[in-house]
């Protein structure tokens, strides 16, 4: 029987191709900018509702409110499933990012995206394929 977040999956590693894109684009072209951070945020929002049905299908957890992204994710580093400081930090810009109007703060935070979350993202591109497995 396939697993519900397989298909969730699939877009979310749809979603992280499209993010690596950004890799050798110039920050300062304010589309390449805007659509980096749209799909920073996209990946994000995918990436932590998997790890929710993660917890629910491999762990057996299933006692976090739903539509929590903080105390899924805190969920997740208490099983070891992803690394906690950082996914807070990028639930954190996200949510900063999406009241960013004018770019500042998307400015200062691309370089980070790309050096530091992106890695993160496909650490648990990685996790997931492990727990698929053979299913996939």
């Amino acid at each position: 029987m396939q697993k519900l977040y397989i298909k969730r999956f699939e877009s979310y590693k749809k979603s992280l191709d499209n993010l690596l894109m950004a890799k050798n684009q110039d920050k300062n072209n304010i589309f390449v900018l805007s659509g980096t951070i749209m799909i920073f945020n996209l990946t994000f929002d995918i990436s932590w509702k998997i790890i929710k049905e993660v917890l629910n299908d491999e762990f057996g957890i299933m006692d976090f409110p739903s539509g929590s992204p903080k105390e899924t994710l805190k969920k997740a580093a208490s099983v070891e499933l992803i690394k906690s400081d950082i996914w807070l930090d990028m639930l954190d810009d996200r949510n900063n990012l999406s009241h960013d109007y004018d770019f500042v703060f998307a400015y200062e935070q691309y370089d980070k995206i790309i050096k530091k979350y992106i890695p993160v993202f496909e650490e648990l591109k990685s996790k997931i394929e492990n727990y698929i497995g053979n299913r996939y």
